[in-house]
C-alpha cells in the first residue's frame, strides 16, 4: 500500500470497541482547496505600486508651465538687447544663459513626468529616467546658482545705471535693465508658488493619485500546518 494512504489508528478513549482514524499532516494540507492555495500564492506576488513623489505629481508640470514664460522672456530680451548695457555686460549674458537653461529644465522635467506617469517598467524607460533625473537636478542647481549671480549683476549697478545717454559708460538700455530687475522678483514669486504646489503634492495629492493608491486588497486567511 502507498505511503500516502497511511493513517494512524487510535482507540476511542471511552469506547474501546470503537476505532477512529487521524489523517497525517500532509493529507491535511492536501485537503486544502486548490483555489485557496492559489489565492495565497497570488497574494504574495508584489503588485506594481502607482507612481508617487515629486516628479509624478500633477503639480510638477503645472509648476513647470507657470515657470516657462520667464526663461522665454529672458532669452528673447537678452538677444534683442545684446551690446546695449556697457555698465554691466554680464546682465545680457545672464538673461540669455538663464533663458536657455530654463527652457531646457522645463523640457527635461516634462519628459520625466510623462515617462513616470506611463508606469512603464521596461529597461529602456528606466534607463532614460536614471539619466534624466540626475540631469534635471544638475540643471536646477545651476539655475539656482546662476539666479543669485544675476542678482549681483543687476543690483550692483542699480544706483549708477543710466537709461538715456547711450554714450556714457554707465548706460544700460531701460527695457533690458528693468526687465532683468522685474524678472528677478517674478522668479521669487514663482519659486514660492512652486514650493507650495509641490508641498501640496505630498500633503493633499490630487484625486487621480489618491484613487490610484486606494487599491483594496482582500485578506486571505493563512492556514498553518
Amino acid at each position: 500500500m502507498s505511503s500516502h494512504n497511511k493513517k494512524v489508528t487510535y482507540k476511542h478513549p471511552i469506547d474501546e470497541n470503537t476505532d477512529y482514524l487521524v489523517p497525517l499532516q500532509y493529507e491535511y494540507k492536501s485537503s486544502i482547496p486548490i483555489q485557496s492555495r492559489y489565492s495565497e500564492n497570488v497574494s504574495s506576488i508584489p503588485s506594481s505600486a502607482p507612481p508617487s513623489g515629486l516628479f509624478s505629481s500633477i503639480y510638477f508640470p503645472v509648476s513647470l508651465l507657470l515657470y516657462v514664460g520667464i526663461p522665454i522672456a529672458q532669452l528673447v530680451i537678452g538677444f534683442v538687447y545684446i551690446g546695449q548695457c556697457p555698465i554691466q555686460q554680464l546682465i545680457v549674458a545672464w538673461m540669455i544663459v538663464s533663458g536657455i537653461f530654463g527652457i531646457l529644465l522645463v523640457v527635461v522635467g516634462l519628459i520625466i513626468h510623462t515617462r513616470i506617469r506611463k508606469q512603464s517598467s521596461t529597461h529602456s524607460n528606466l534607463l532614460v529616467l536614471q539619466l534624466l533625473i540626475p540631469f534635471f537636478i544638475i540643471i536646477l542647481l545651476f539655475i539656482i546658482a546662476w539666479f543669485f549671480a544675476g542678482q549681483v549683476f543687476v543690483f550692483r549697478v542699480k544706483l549708477s545705471v543710466e537709461f538715456f545717454d547711450s554714450n556714457l559708460p554707465e548706460y544700460c538700455h531701460g527695457n533690458l535693465y528693468k526687465a532683468a530687475y522685474i524678472l528677478i522678483f517674478i522668479d521669487y514669486l514663482l519659486l514660492l508658488l512652486a514650493i507650495i504646489l509641490n508641498v501640496l503634492s505630498f500633503v493633499a495629492p490630487p484625486d487621480d493619485t489618491v484613487k490610484s493608491h486606494e487599491i483594496k486588497k482582500r485578506p486571505i486567511d493563512q492556514i498553518r500546518t
